[in-house]
């Protein structure tokens, strides 16, 4: 933004009319030193001064060119306040207009004093949070919207089934409806209100460790013997898919503080994920180990299987993401199981990342490593 005419025009006509305030001023002060010392006012007298009395006529000649600096120093400061001032109003502008908002605000690309610098900065600064923070509420509603849309998408489907199949029991007569096909029915509906109970515990779930006072119950436990126990309880599940799953630490014991329940529940998602998803696996694979250099223990739940493909994994832990296509349940899954995931292990402090290739598909949990007192 630069300085219009008009400006630039009441800027000099204000020094110069300072200046010749400051000229008379001079010529003031030299008139009243002649009259205490008894002198005659006139030219001659006034010339007189600078031979007679130079250090006094230097001394008020600086001081009134001083502060005719000082007063155009103070107009060329209300100068770039008028201009600092109009660039503020359109900012002001542009953020009750969301949409005309400009990544890069002007204020502080603009040729201020050095007093006025750090004014400008500021309202730079501020500029730019009140800008992130329209664009943080205008994501916050995208994600409300699309929650409400997935949810009610997942628990319509189920629900329809569940009426229509129970319609059928209702509305048959006894003579059409024979006990095969109401137990058929009957069944169908209880598998899809078991559906609608997954997702509905699922998202209580979601909304409690996304909640801003979530708080983990910490505990000692040995993350070891954790993993051996999850590995035993999903035994037999990975028998019936002929998948072996095994677990591997080392060392035996990793002692640590945690949420004990959290955390097995991180664990337990990520097994039913890989026994659900990972097709053509014959084997899961929890290892663990420590990183003593980064003191962290880094869990990995690896399997064999199908990989993901490349442009899902940056979204894996999205909720209500799932890689197929459509929003098929028929796997059971509701796309929070991995957002839980993530956020448990955020709440901990620690990372997790996914890596997939043809060989192997790994999830890989990266926890700061506290020992228990």
């Amino acid at each position: 933004m630069k300085h219009n005419t008009l400006e630039w025009v009441i800027f000099t006509l204000k020094s110069v009319v300072s200046a010749l305030f400051f000229v008379f001023a001079f010529y003031g002060a030299m008139g009243l030193w002649l009259l205490t010392q008894q002198t005659t006012i006139n030219q001659a007298a006034l010339a007189g001064i600078w031979t007679q009395h130079t250090l006094a006529a230097v001394i008020v000649g600086i001081v009134a060119l001083g502060g005719w600096l000082m007063s155009v120093r103070y107009f060329h400061t209300q100068l770039q306040l008028t201009t600092l001032t109009q660039a503020v109003n359109e900012l002001g502008m542009q953020v009750k207009n969301a949409k005309d908002m400009d990544e890069n605000p002007a204020v502080n690309e603009l040729r201020l004093g050095r007093r006025l610098r750090p004014m400008a900065k500021s309202v730079d600064d501020l500029y730019t949070a009140a800008q992130n923070a329209m664009e943080e509420e205008r994501d916050i509603e995208r994600s409300k919207d699309e929650m409400i849309t997935n949810v009610s998408h997942d628990l319509r489907t189920p629900l329809t089934s569940i009426l229509g199949y129970l319609g059928l029991i209702v509305n048959d007569s006894p003579q059409e409806l024979t006990v095969e096909d109401a137990k058929q029915y009957a069944t169908t509906a209880f598998s899809k209100a078991q559906q609608m109970k997954s997702l509905v515990e699922d998202l209580f779930d979601y909304t409690q460790v996304k909640q801003v006072d979530f708080k983990l119950r910490w505990a000692p436990l040995d993350l070891a013997a954790l993993l051996q126990q999850l590995s035993a309880s999903y035994e037999l599940e990975a028998t019936q898919k002929d998948v072996v799953i095994s677990a591997v630490t080392n060392p035996k014991r990793i002692e640590m503080i945690g949420d004990p329940d959290q955390l097995a529940r991180v664990f337990m998602n990520l097994i039913s994920n890989a026994l659900k998803y990972g097709k053509n696996a014959t084997f899961i694979r929890l290892s663990a180990k420590i990183i003593e250099d980064e003191n962290v223990v880094e869990v990995r739940v690896t399997n064999n299987g199908d990989p993901i493909p490349e442009d899902s994994i940056d979204r894996l832990f999205d909720r209500f993401y799932r890689v197929e296509s459509s929003r098929n349940t028929g796997t059971g899954g509701t796309g929070l199981g991995l957002a839980i995931v993530s956020s448990v292990v955020e709440a901990h402090g620690g990372t997790i990342e996914v890596t997939s290739n043809p060989e192997l598909t790994s999830f890989i949990i990266r926890l700061p490593l506290q020992e228990a007192e």
